[in-house]
């Protein structure tokens, strides 16, 4: 990931909530990495952080710097994805961002975690730079309505990242896939959900986000590895996340539904009891 500076764009109010957006994705990514030193720079001195937990409150930055340091000791660092961020309000002196994304815990981590996070983030035009002035973190829970006093809903995103983690099994080689915006993403096959063709490009649906490849499905499955088999013109599945097949309706694991053509059928059932 690129690091952005700080100084505010003088062109439009556009280009300005642009950077607002992009310096937001940077400090969350350095947030998560543990970076004390980047993050300091990009706030304001008057620096208000709040965080999702009972005891992350700081209303300075020396306050926010005492605090990240007792995050960093703890390792508690994660890779951040399937992030969204919105300008939802903008002035002559702030511009407001709002969130989500994912942080998933190191796969050599002691403890695994996949945890998503909503946020808000202030920024503040000071010296023609942007600087933030304020950051709120919450993590939502799911309450399924229901009598217990902790919903275990809320662990779904940790059991699923868990399964894709057990998946590796002794095997650590990722592969690496360019979307079309240049960037490019290390996972490992198995978190690999489905492919399905986009004309001129493939979506890569894999647990945890959506990669466009600026490639034909074929040519896709040639870089993602045999786990993953072609089952209709427009569709491939990873193979560990069928979890049914009746008739002619394909199930995986995440609750998708793929219509496998009839004459298609046989060789699907085939491949997938391995014959």
């Amino acid at each position: 990931m690129a690091n952005h500076d700080t100084r505010a764009n003088s062109g439009s109010g556009r280009d300005i909530s642009s950077e607002a957006v992009r310096f937001s994705k940077d400090f969350v990514h350095h947030l998560w990495a543990r970076d004390i030193s980047w993050c300091l720079n990009r706030t304001a001195p008057d620096f208000v952080w709040i965080g999702s937990r009972n005891d992350q409150f700081a209303q300075s930055q020396q306050e926010f710097s005492t605090m990240f340091d007792s995050l960093a000791s703890a390792d508690t660092r994660a890779s951040v994805t399937n992030e969204e961020y919105t300008v939802v309000s903008t002035d002559d002196r702030y511009i407001a961002i709002a969130g989500r994304f994912l942080t998933l815990t190191p796969t050599d981590n002691q403890h695994i975690n996949a945890q998503w996070y909503r946020c808000t983030l202030m920024w503040k035009k000071m010296g023609g730079k942007l600087l933030l002035s304020h950051l709120h973190l919450s993590a939502p829970i799911d309450d399924d309505g229901g009598e217990e006093g902790y919903p275990i809903t809320a662990g779904t995103e940790t059991y699923r990242y868990m399964k894709s983690l057990m998946r590796l099994g002794s095997s650590r080689k990722n592969i690496s896939l360019y979307d079309v915006d240049g960037t490019v993403h290390w996972i490992h096959p198995s978190q690999i959900v489905y492919l399905k063709a986009n004309r001129k490009r493939t979506i890569v649906h894999c647990m945890t986000k959506d990669i466009v490849v600026p490639a034909v499905i074929r040519d896709t499955l040639e870089m993602v590895g045999d786990k993953v088999m072609r089952v209709h013109r427009s569709f491939a599945v990873n193979r560990d996340h069928v979890v049914e097949l009746t008739g002619t309706r394909l199930v995986l694991d995440d609750g998708t539904t793929i219509s496998i053509p009839a004459k298609r059928l046989p060789d699907v059932k085939a491949e997938l009891m391995g014959d």
